[in-house]
């Protein structure tokens, strides 16, 4: 049997990991950030939180740094669902479910709305008991073409924003579009099937939600947020439920 070795990488977290809430929505929720480690202990120690299942996934990974990740991740969203919680029970037993759109949830715990994301840099949390929220973090360092893409997947607007600078700042944009679209659907419990025309944003001259679906309350109901600090591009999207 694997000893559960949740007082260890609770300190593991604690050490690593970052608050990264924006100043102006610490009333409403709490965003961390921890990076991923290459040290192989941290991955062993990690794994003995997981379930049998979870562990069987991260075997089925072909590659070492996935598998490592994977794991790690779910520890980190154990070590967050703690903080949130204010428990100092052991990580093994703060076991996630999710919805079929795949918004995780604590069953015990249903008034608190978490989200997590994760690029080969790092992770981030969510949570929040009195809004919606998502969180979105991307490697900003892929290579891709940003105005191709935002044609096919960003309103006019929003295409002509990505468009309207050159090299590496329209590379920027993009991802700050596409990780704010992502966090907003995880605000309200739905992934990308759900579609990124949803939501559509303005960059400049600052950051705000423009439209969002009616049946949600609409763009007055949402928030959006760059997630500083992570060294990728971040966002964290909040909803008004009430």
């Amino acid at each position: 049997m694997i000893r559960d070795r949740s007082r260890q990488i609770d300190d593991l977290f604690t050490a690593s990991s970052r608050d990264l809430t924006p100043v102006s929505v610490h009333h409403a929720a709490q965003v961390l950030y921890a990076p991923v480690s290459s040290d192989p202990m941290v991955t062993r120690c990690c794994s003995t939180v997981l379930l049998d299942t979870e562990r069987w996934r991260a075997d089925r990974f072909a590659i070492k740094s996935d598998k490592d990740s994977f794991i790690q991740r779910r520890a980190f969203r154990r070590f967050c669902g703690a903080r949130a919680l204010g428990t100092a029970q052991g990580l093994s037993q703060i076991i996630f479910s999710e919805t079929d759109k795949g918004r995780p949830y604590l069953s015990s715990f249903p008034e608190l709305w978490f989200s997590f994301s994760s690029c080969r840099f790092g992770f981030v949390g969510a949570w929040s008991s009195t809004h919606g929220v998502g969180v979105d973090i991307e490697d900003q360092t892929r290579e891709l073409e940003p105005a191709k893409l935002a044609h096919q997947f960003f309103s006019g607007a929003e295409t002509k924003a990505v468009e309207g600078y050159d090299g590496q700042t329209s590379h920027q944009a993009f991802f700050q579009l596409w990780s704010l679209k992502e966090a907003a659907l995880k605000s309200i419990g739905e992934g990308l099937p759900f579609g990124l025309d949803a939501f559509k944003f303005e960059l400049v001259p600052s950051l705000c939600v423009i439209q969002a679906p009616p049946a949600k309350g609409g763009s007055e109901r949402f928030r959006a947020y760059m997630i500083e600090g992570t060294n990728s591009c971040a966002a964290l999207v909040t909803r008004r439920v009430n």
